[in-house]
């Protein structure tokens, strides 16, 4: 009797080795599927996935990054000085000083890439516009300034501090516009956009 329960165990033993074998040599594959769970078929999910494996955005709690969601100021020059890696130590605004994004725009206040409305004042859970966006973009990216004009339809509607930044942000491909030929200066961007335009400037 002791003779064939040796004879199991054995046996038992054997299967489980060649199980494992099995297992590591020839591993079950991982399931593909989107990053985020809102972005499959989305026109930015290959830029928003890339964007992600790189440790540059992040999603939300429940897993969605919602792609068409607009983004703050403060969250895009937290954007900028992540994908660039940006350092240094600057300004403290009033409105920042309690903030979660406080040193990351303090950094990119120090490497002059955002400014603030004031002095004292910098908004950041302001939605963040398209043409803000070309100003920090190109700044961050140091891209050499355009000499023409944006060639956008509604050009006359960029603000005048921002007309060389749209403009070079063109020029350069950073940003490429709506797909009716506005630029839409004053529209808010939303975080699909944002992680085009940072890939963009860092390509």
């Amino acid at each position: 009797m002791s003779g064939m329960m040796n004879r199991y165990r054995k046996c038992s033993y054997l299967i489980l080795l060649a199980f494992i074998l099995t297992m590591v040599l020839y591993p079950i594959p991982a399931y593909s599927q989107s990053t985020f769970s809102d972005i499959e078929g989305h026109w930015a999910q290959g830029t928003i996935e890339k964007m992600a494996e790189a440790g540059i955005i992040s999603g939300n709690p429940d897993g969605s990054f919602k792609p068409d969601g607009q983004i703050t100021r403060a969250e895009f020059a937290t954007l900028v000085v992540k994908a660039f890696g940006y350092t240094g130590s600057g300004k403290v605004f009033n409105d920042t000083a309690q903030h979660w994004a406080k040193d990351y725009i303090a950094i990119a206040s120090a490497n002059g890439i955002v400014n603030g409305y004031s002095d004292t004042q910098f908004g950041p859970d302001d939605q963040i516009t398209r043409e803000q966006m070309a100003v920090m973009i190109v700044k961050a990216a140091q891209v050499q300034a355009a000499d023409a004009a944006p060639t956008c339809k509604d050009a006359a509607a960029i603000s005048s501090w921002a007309r060389t930044a749209v403009a070079t942000a063109y020029a350069s491909g950073i940003i490429k516009g709506l797909p009716d030929g506005r630029f839409d200066p004053q529209g808010y961007a939303t975080r699909a956009q944002a992680a085009i335009v940072i890939h963009g400037g860092l390509n």
